[in-house]
């Protein structure tokens, strides 16, 4: 029998299970809430002794039980019970109960995954660990890390502080072992890695960065431009921010990289001709809007053609900024009238949260505002129940000399 066949194996990332030669429970199969908050609490807590009246709190906060006391050991009774099932040893030998306490024994043979974690995490974070140890360490740390401290139980006051640290010590080692890949060129391993941590974190912006590097340097431009515009979308709609200086100068890397040599111009031609069955107005990321731009700018200094540049802007009706809530369920809305209202020619994008910037090559600047005019009505004739109001700015382009 192999030494580590004779083991306990406690895992607390991710889901919440205990195994012991190919015999588990863990919180899929057992659906009782109390049961796991008391078991999950005393392995938490395994290096104290946990009075019978703190445990009564937890699993009572709201003193509903006519006889705490009685009730406790009842659950204690069952989850004993459960452990018997496991074949490991005397459930009685594993929650040991003396003097109106009760506690996880210490003594048994043991490996619980938080406790690995975490010294994997420590020796990969040592100075005197050569990198090549750190990378090691911090990809076996990673690999353990299957989901945040007891995720179903993650908001129970007593598991927030685990959580946040285990959580905060996952974000760091990911961080320091993307940067030891990134010296390797390990590409996929980093694309892998920041996958898995979205997966868990999906609001950390490093981690979006990394990844669609990774996918523009293992040459797949067409995934990295599908992870730009998901992570576009959802910070936008989570908190109003567009993405850093730094993704939208990949998401024009993207754009770049998005070639290959072809000799064949009508290839090109075939590329370049618009495959999408949308009519009216061009949307942009607003970085490309920049390029538009900036090409106006010059086509209206040679040819003397006048073009407008629009600004639409959701307030709500005091003027102020509306909740983002409030402008999830409208944005599409405003921008689906601005392409439909706008010719083929005219091109607009995102400019911020609540706005939305626009090109139009008109002749006078009653032409300009009447065609805005046009997407504010058609806006409010579609939603005559909206709170919101939209308010306009227009100005002509004008050349700028270097």
């Amino acid at each position: 029998m192999n030494e580590e066949d004779t083991k306990l194996y406690i895992n607390m990332l991710g889901e919440c299970s205990l195994t012991y030669k190919g015999n588990s429970i863990d919180d899929k199969t057992i659906r009782s809430k109390k049961f796991w908050i008391l078991l999950e609490y005393l392995i938490a807590f395994r290096n104290k002794d946990i009075s019978q009246s703190e445990l009564i709190d937890l699993i009572y906060p709201e003193g509903k039980s006519e006889n705490p006391a009685n009730a406790l050991k009842t659950l204690t009774h069952r989850i004993r019970n459960v452990l018997d099932e496991l074949n490991y040893m005397d459930s009685r030998d594993m929650i040991i109960q003396t003097r109106g306490t009760y506690a996880w024994n210490l003594n048994m043979d043991c490996v619980i995954d938080v406790e690995e974690f975490e010294n994997l995490c420590n020796k990969g974070n040592s100075p005197w660990v050569s990198d090549d140890e750190k990378l090691e360490c911090y990809l076996r740390a990673i690999d353990l890390y299957k989901g945040d401290f007891l995720h179903k139980s993650a908001l129970e006051p007593w598991a927030v502080e685990f959580n946040v640290y285990y959580h905060t010590l996952y974000g760091n080692i990911v961080h320091k072992c993307i940067e030891l890949l990134k010296e390797r060129n390990k590409h996929e391993q980093i694309i892998e890695i920041c996958q898995k941590a979205l997966a868990i974190d999906a609001f950390d912006e490093v981690l979006y960065y990394h990844l669609i590097l990774g996918l523009i340097d293992t040459k797949k431009p067409q995934l990295a431009l599908k992870e730009y515009q998901k992570m576009s979308t959802m910070f936008y709609k989570e908190f109003g921010v567009t993405p850093s200086k730094e993704l939208r100068k990949l998401y024009r890397d993207i754009i770049k990289s998005n070639k290959k040599v072809e000799t064949d111009l009508s290839v090109i031609k075939e590329t370049l001709n618009e495959k999408s069955e949308i009519t009216g107005a061009f949307y942009c990321e607003y970085e490309i809007f920049k390029d538009f731009y900036q090409l106006e700018v010059r086509a209206a200094g040679r040819t003397g053609e006048t073009v407008y540049l629009g600004l639409l802007t959701l307030t709500n009706t005091d003027g102020e900024m509306p909740s983002l809530k409030m402008l999830n369920g409208h944005i599409d809305k405003i921008q689906a009238c601005i392409q439909k209202t706008l010719r083929k020619g005219d091109v607009f994008a995102k400019y911020s949260v609540s706005q939305f910037i626009m090109m139009l090559p008109l002749t006078t600047f009653e032409d300009g505002e009447m065609a805005i005019k046009r997407i504010i009505k058609k806006f409010h004739k579609q939603n005559p129940h909206s709170p919101l109001t939209i308010i306009y700015s227009l100005q002509s382009l004008e050349m700028v000399i270097q």
